[in-house]
């Protein structure tokens, strides 16, 4: 048996998030491990390093298989790439050892949150890639996002229906600064509760735009869901990096349409 990690771009628009589901809702798992049985003639089944929700996208996902197929990796990406749809493309593909994990292996995860700020009226080639609002100051929104790092109780930023059994999380690093018509928020972490980015979107949202009600300090040491507003819509949100310790797999980066590095 041979062991695979995967490295996969999607927009998430049409997906109805990551995870295979019962009903036939279109899911990336779905596609992804319907063309990995084709290849492969036997059924594939794949474990991601995160699990992303409906409308979500990623950049720089990770999943993993394993497989008696006797392909070698050119085989696998230009299979892959030729049938899967154009929402979805694999961006590179590599043999790992057989306790390898795409979820429990990752030692970090990255995120980017795009906001679009400028013109009163949502510009429709960014629909379901940004979250439009008003004008925000990124200064502020920088200087507010500091105090999310460390280790830190996130139950305050945590859906309801997180089943993670704690809210301890370990922020590495968060930053957030304008590029163009784009205000761009960069969080890194150990690991992500259900949502926890986006809550953390929608808190950031309300210190650039001068209406928050309480400091993100606060808002952590509360310990509490419904302290904090609306969770930000997922159209602004991209799985841009996974961290391994034992893997140096090709860097992801910010969407496409950033003139970020």
């Amino acid at each position: 048996m041979k062991h695979w990690a995967l490295g996969i771009s999607y927009n998430g628009a049409r997906f109805h998030g990551w995870q295979r589901q019962q009903d036939n809702l279109e899911t990336v798992q779905g596609q992804l491990e319907a063309v990995l049985s084709k290849i492969a003639d036997e059924p594939i089944r794949t474990v991601a390093a995160g699990r992303t929700d409906a409308g979500v996208h990623a950049t720089a996902q990770v999943a993993s298989f394993s497989t008696y197929s006797d392909r070698d990796q050119e085989t696998w990406l230009r299979g892959l790439n030729g049938l899967t749809d154009n929402d979805l493309g694999i961006i590179w593909v590599q043999e790992v050892d057989s306790d390898f994990h795409a979820r429990y292996s990752a030692t970090s995860r990255r995120y980017h949150y795009v906001f679009h700020d400028q013109g009163r009226f949502p510009d429709p080639h960014m629909t379901t890639r940004v979250w439009h609002c008003g004008e925000l100051d990124a200064d502020a929104m920088h200087r507010e996002a500091q105090a999310l790092l460390g280790e830190h109780d996130f139950s305050s930023f945590r859906a309801a229906g997180c089943q993670s059994s704690t809210a301890q999380r370990q922020v590495n690093a968060c930053s957030v600064r304008r590029s163009g018509a784009f205000v761009v928020m960069r969080i890194e972490a150990n690991a992500f509760l259900l949502h926890m980015v986006r809550n953390i979107a929608s808190a950031l949202h309300d210190v650039g735009r001068d209406r928050a009600e309480r400091t993100l300090k606060e808002l952590l040491l509360l310990q509490d869901r419904t302290a904090l507003g609306m969770t930000a819509p997922s159209d602004g949100l991209y799985l841009t990096g996974v961290g391994y310790s034992q893997y140096s797999f090709p860097e992801g980066r910010p969407p496409s349409f950033l003139n970020i590095a």
